[in-house]
């Protein structure tokens, strides 16, 4: 039976990053895939992530984003394409709702720098914007565009360059731990390793049951702009606004070069109708352009034009919509990193790390107290 130090289940986001982390540390690591690496079956495909560091979901995030940042700009000399561009960002919504209002009280307490912009500014800099009087802005320049498909592609070249291995097309069916030793079943055979680290996206309560997660069929749109100067990489900026229901309505601009849809991407943030990943029908249906299409016609109206593609993605939801990045609570030696909520792919390079340092001694330096599964215990 091969045997490694650390294995490490789900090369997606986090699961290459991991794989690459421990290698350039020496580690003797395994990676294993169920589809390709990458791929556009879970929640890491279709060409783009926002990167953001102005955090309103919760400010402990902000010391990880400080980190991720660096992170990607150290990939981005790694790699050989674009896998990060910094295209500034902006949040709009009512004023005094939670994601500017947040957003600024994030920026304010760890120090970084925005502009706090009104409807007015907002509409001259950016004129395809159609925003109500009553919205408000904050604008932060470090922001950008990430490149999902190609992190993950080089995140695993930097893996297997330092020594790791890693399978694709090799699906995990079971893992158990007697003593200090950890088995991992899977349908090319038995593996055995000293510590295990799960990064198994929407297929992780297959692995764990009991972990508190949901998982929810999610709808990105692409259409082709009357005027695709507007929403330009040159003339406009990643985005996102507040609705009226806390979901946000959030996009990019339009640059060449990419693999996929072409077009002028948007989509909702708002965890979709509970699915199966296993069984998910992934062509989009009449009707998902719902989604966004009625929003887009009121606050980018000329941007509006036919749609040209929709992808179906996954998010991987817990009851607070925060991540889970902790040891399990029943094996000493095994750690999960899940849950990300359609708003994880940012923190790809710290959570490498952390899942490496988790993995050799047990504990981090990072600040990931808020991320354990304590919180979920009932008081």
């Amino acid at each position: 039976m091969p045997h490694y130090e650390v294995i490490v289940v789900g090369i997606g986001c986090m699961g290459s990053a991991a794989c690459a982390a421990l290698a350039k540390r020496g580690i003797n690591v395994l990676g294993i895939e169920q589809h390709t690496i990458p791929n556009d079956r879970g929640s890491s495909g279709h060409q783009s992530r926002i990167f953001r560091l102005a955090y309103y979901e919760h400010a402990d995030y902000v010391p990880l984003l400080k980190h991720a940042y660096k992170g990607w700009q150290e990939l981005q000399e790694l790699a050989d394409i674009p896998v990060f561009t910094e295209t500034g960002g902006l949040y709009m919504g009512p004023e005094g709702g939670e994601f500017v209002e947040l957003s600024q009280a994030s920026a304010v307490s760890h120090g970084l720098d925005f502009e706090r912009l009104d409807a007015d500014a907002i509409r001259t800099r950016f004129p395809v914007l159609n925003i109500p009087d009553e919205f408000v802005g904050l604008f932060e320049k470090p922001a950008g565009m990430i490149f999902p498909e190609r992190a993950i592609d080089t995140q695993a070249k930097l893996a297997r360059s330092h020594g790791a291995k890693l399978l694709e097309d090799v699906k995990v069916t079971s893992w158990q731990q007697q003593g200090s030793r950890i088995t991992v079943d899977s349908d090319a055979g038995t593996f055995s390793c000293d510590r295990l680290v799960l990064c198994s996206g929407a297929w992780t309560r297959e692995l764990c049951p009991e972990m508190p997660l949901t998982v929810s069929r999610q709808v990105l749109g692409w259409m082709q702009p009357p005027n695709p100067d507007l929403v330009s990489i040159q003339n406009f900026t990643t985005w996102a606004i507040e609705l009226h229901d806390q979901s946000l309505l959030y996009g990019f601009p339009m640059c060449g070069g990419l693999d996929g849809p072409k077009g002028f991407k948007l989509a909702r943030h708002l965890p979709g109708i509970s699915c199966d990943p296993s069984t998910l029908d992934r062509t989009a249906q009449s009707g998902d352009e719902a989604e966004f299409m009625s929003y887009a016609k009121t606050y980018l109206p000329d941007a509006v034009g036919p749609i040209t593609d929709m992808k179906i993605c996954l998010y991987t939801n817990t009851p607070d919509k925060h991540f889970i990045i902790d040891q399990h609570p029943d094996h000493d030696s095994v750690y999960i990193a899940t849950g990300f909520s359609g708003h994880g792919f940012k923190f790809q390079p710290i959570v490498g790390e952390i899942l490496a340092d988790l993995a050799i001694s047990g504990t981090t330096d990072q600040p990931i107290e808020f991320l354990s599964m304590d919180r979920f215990k009932s008081t």
